[in-house]
């Protein structure tokens, strides 16, 4: 779809496999923040998975975040509130269920949402740095 072939980060896109990809970064934040330095991401892990079967693996993922927001509410209570509105705003946007399969091209919107998040979060950064 169109509104996926951007330059940048669409924060409205409605388009359910880049909304995925979006979600599927903001969770990676999300236990990078609660586990510095960890070894194996859920990138290493699901990555692939997520792409083709996000009713199967959104639901562990999702259960995971909340144990990784538990363990960051106590250091760091305004960073889990930043986290929980991007779920909230992100899982509204998936409808009442996750797609069961997404075949290559969907795979190919849930690859660019989540790269284009991941590079909005490290732009972010970057314009801390220079301020």
């Amino acid at each position: 779809p169109e509104e996926v072939l951007q330059v940048s980060l669409n924060p409205d896109a409605s388009n359910v496999p880049y909304t995925l990809g979006r979600l599927f970064s903001v969770l990676e934040a999300i236990q990078a923040a609660a586990n510095p330095g960890i070894n194996a991401t859920i990138k290493d892990k699901y990555f692939s998975s997520a792409a083709a079967t996000p009713a199967v693996i959104f639901p562990v993922l999702i259960n995971l975040a909340q144990k990784h927001l538990k363990k960051l509410r106590g250091s760091n209570a305004g960073l889990v509130v930043f986290y929980e509105k991007q779920l909230t705003e992100l899982c509204s946007h998936i409808g009442k269920q996750y797609p069961v399969h997404m075949n290559l091209p969907q795979q190919g919107s849930f690859q660019l949402g989540y790269y284009c998040q991941t590079q909005a979060r490290y732009q972010k950064k970057e314009e801390a740095k220079d301020v």
